[in-house]
């Protein structure tokens, strides 16, 4: 029968185990935590929980522009680090009873609770979901307080468990109250940065927790499969890559109905990316059991891992949909500017091109009424105009028409222009269409930063996670290093985008191809201190 509370500790009962003066020495064995091999079914569960919310906030927020950028690192790191503290909670104490099944469903709800407010996180005059996100957070670390009383309760007897287990609660207790006063703060509307909170209050939080284990080793994450959950989230994180590699390729099917050849082969290098990612972080990381520190160290060190490695698997998915953009915008309105530039094109064949263009960017791609009459009344008056008039009059009466028209498709496939449309004539045009072309700057920083992040944090685990006494050779020293310089060079690519070079590198087709064959390179100088595989076929009775 199921009870309502069961012990976290594992041996024999506490009168018989250890005594209230137990020694130093005995301090890990006395009190014993059951500590659990693998991952659970219901950690599992919630880890679904975390890759759902993840999912449909990036659906809402596509990352297109610095606002929705730094909206999504900041769901992110409310998401991780609440994930973080009831791991933290699991992996050391978790037992199967009522209270704490009661617990995981409330934990549950606030994943949940996230879900909903994730639509208008951080959005204008969103003081409603930022309070209720703050209630969200203070209910989880509630749940947690009465999690680590039960832990409490059932060794209060050890002393040298009581500190820093009341220590943990203390943060936990305080941490909820200042998520209170922050839901304060958005209902009474007082200050609009007042979720800055959330991000401090979370990482301390957790970085006390960790304290803490690193400190008292009766609290240790010493001998829990701590970096097994942390593995298991990277393959949520990486599969979230391909449920969004998915949904990329519906929307091109939708709006396009087919794939031109430059499609063909960023498809194929952003799922061999993906895969390639997945052997270089599951190559460096080992799920043995790790020294008290290295383990504590190498957990702190995901989340900054994880940050960036959805920021990958988001800028693969937007890399994808750039490069099918700007072909579509090629194919949709070169042969008009084309016509426009060359002066030598009649006027009337002009009105004609731009006719069929305006018909069949708005029968598959959707706008505002507002938008479309606008455009309308745009084309109307270049139609209106004298088949013996001048391209420049030309342009100056369809400037409007054209650029509406390009701005319906970029917005179509979930992209912003930074630039409003204003003025006329031929310099304001070409302004204008290099800004639909720089909004690719901002996908190919954060992609190329974070890619070289995950390069580097990848080798940064194999030194955590390799026994250096006996594992390690100078060959593979010497491929880390290469890996961690090839990591630095890719994220100082970044400043490509202070030139004009990021722009040219995202009306190509190479951008994803070029970044899998330099992911293909590290793979290869990764095994090749490991000697020649020798094929071996083992013999079952």
């Amino acid at each position: 029968m199921l009870p309502l509370l069961k012990t976290p500790l594992t041996g024999p009962p506490v009168d018989g185990a250890a005594t209230l003066d137990t020694h130093d020495e005995t301090l890990f064995d006395n009190p014993q935590f059951e500590h659990y091999e693998a991952t659970s079914n219901i950690q599992l569960f919630f880890d679904l929980f975390f890759v759902a919310n993840l999912s449909s906030f990036t659906v809402v927020h596509e990352i297109n522009s610095k606002e929705s950028l730094e909206s999504y690192i900041g769901f992110v790191c409310v998401l991780w680090f609440t994930w973080c503290q009831v791991t933290l909670y699991d992996v050391r104490f978790a037992t199967d009873s009522i209270f704490e099944r009661i617990a995981h469903a409330c934990h549950f709800g606030v994943m949940v609770g996230f879900c909903v407010v994730s639509p208008n996180f951080l959005a204008d005059d969103g003081w409603g979901p930022l309070q209720q996100l703050s209630l969200l957070l203070m209910a989880s670390r509630l749940t947690l307080f009465a999690q680590y009383g039960t832990t409490l309760f059932f060794t209060w007897r050890y002393k040298q468990t009581c500190a820093p287990l009341i220590i943990v609660m203390a943060s936990l207790l305080l941490a909820a109250m200042v998520y209170l006063g922050i839901s304060f703060a958005f209902y009474h509307r007082v200050h609009w940065h007042s979720y800055v909170a959330w991000y401090i209050i979370a990482v301390t939080e957790v970085v006390i927790n960790v304290l803490v284990a690193a400190l008292w080793p009766a609290l240790s994450l010493w001998r829990t499969h701590l970096v097994e959950r942390m593995t298991c989230l990277t393959l949520i994180i990486l599969g979230e890559g391909i449920l969004g590699l998915t949904k990329t390729i519906t929307k091109i099917m939708k709006l396009d109905k087919k794939f031109i050849s430059a499609d063909i082969g960023m498809l194929i290098s952003a799922v061999l990316l993906i895969y390639l990612f997945y052997q270089l972080y599951f190559d460096s990381i080992r799920l043995q059991t790790l020294g008290s520190y290295r383990q504590h160290f190498c957990a702190i060190l995901h989340f900054p891992f994880h940050l960036a490695l959805c920021l990958v698997m988001e800028g693969i998915n937007q890399t994808l949909l750039w490069a099918h953009i700007v072909g579509t915008i090629t194919s949709l309105f070169n042969p008009l500017l084309y016509g426009i530039e060359n002066g030598t094109v009649p006027t009337a064949k002009l009105q004609t091109m731009l006719s069929d263009l305006f018909t069949d960017i708005f029968s598959r791609f959707e706008t505002t009424d507002v938008v479309y009459q606008q455009a309308f009344t745009s084309l109307n008056e270049t139609l209106a105009l004298d088949p013996n008039e001048s391209p420049i009059q030309f342009l100056n009466a369809s400037f409007s028409a054209i650029m509406l028209s390009a701005k319906t498709v970029v917005e179509n496939f979930g992209w912003e222009i930074p630039t409003e449309i204003e003025g006329e004539g031929p310099l304001v045009f070409a302004e204008t269409f290099d800004a639909v072309l720089r909004v690719f700057n901002l996908t190919f920083g954060y992609f190329a930063v974070c890619t070289g992040l995950v390069i580097i944090f990848s080798s940064v685990f194999w030194i955590l996670c390799s026994d250096h006494t006996t594992g390690a050779s100078l060959p593979r020293y010497i491929s880390t290093a290469v890996n961690m310089l090839v990591g630095l060079a890719i994220a100082l690519l970044s400043i490509l985008t202070v030139a004009s070079a990021a722009e040219n590198l995202g009306e190509t087709a190479w951008c994803l191809p070029a970044l899998m064959l330099i992911m293909l390179g590290l793979i290869v100088i990764n095994h090749l201190p490991r000697g020649y595989y020798t094929p071996k076929i083992e013999e079952h009775a």
